[in-house]
């Protein structure tokens, strides 16, 4: 079983409260704009909708939020399948302050960042761009791309550690690959830029994949503890 260096975090969480903490006050405020509608002008009925339509967006995004760490665990059942060689970091933040990396695994074959997606439905990709069918409308809409996102935070993560020169080499390889972890997406891929797989194909793809820079133990030790610290730096932070 891999080992598991730090638990999934609070970033997906805090999505979902604050969210939906933000729809109940624009859902109150939509109530009480019907009341002084009544009671004092009728202006109060366009702050009372437009409030109403706020306030829904903010719960759709708890929502969505809330099926994003339902996608991650689904992600990391998964990767407890790797052999005890193996060590799992979830939710890093990094200090660009652009959102997080979901998941880190170190190998001695490679640092993989996994940026999981609990898509659900039709999708098409098209090199870094990526579209979702609409039944309803009958045609498809850009989505944003999960590709660019894992490619960036792999980006991140790798001047980062380079940055801090806790390693003899001089170059660091970071793996970026996307998980869609929904029992229900269909995805049509035309030149990916990055791996796309299904949850199930995820420790197969790890374990096999070509090492570019092979790790030694005590330098997988130092990343770990690169990480973790940066971790709970975050955290404190917030």
């Amino acid at each position: 079983m891999v080992k598991n260096l730090q638990k999934s975090g609070r970033y997906l969480r805090n999505k979902v409260e604050s969210y939906h903490q933000l729809s109940m006050i624009f859902f109150a405020i939509f109530g009480l704009g019907f009341f002084f509608a009544f009671l004092v002008h009728f202006i109060f009925i366009y702050v009372s909708l437009i409030s109403f339509v706020i306030g829904g967006f903010f719960l759709g995004s708890s929502l969505n939020y809330r099926s994003g760490i339902y996608g991650e665990q689904r992600t990391i059942e998964i990767l407890q399948n790797l052999p005890d060689s193996y060590s799992l970091i979830n939710d890093v933040n990094l200090p660009s302050g652009y959102g997080n990396i979901d998941h880190v695994v170190l190998g001695h074959n490679g640092i993989f960042v996994i940026e999981t997606k609990n898509f659900e439905g039709q999708f098409r990709c098209e090199g870094d761009q990526w579209y979702k069918y609409k039944d309803t409308w009958s045609k498809e809409y850009e989505q944003k791309s999960p590709s660019k996102q894992v490619k960036r935070n792999a980006l991140i993560l790798k001047q980062y550690l380079t940055s801090k020169r806790i390693l003899n080499q001089s170059l660091i390889w970071v793996e970026a690959i996307v998980v869609l972890t929904h029992h229900n997406v269909s995805l049509d891929c035309n030149n990916p830029t990055v791996p796309i797989l299904e949850s199930q194909e995820l420790c197969n793809y790890i374990q096999n994949n070509r090492a570019r820079i092979t790790f030694s133990s005590p330098e997988l030790e130092k990343i770990a503890r690169v990480l973790k610290q940066l971790r709970n730096l975050s955290i404190t932070s917030r």
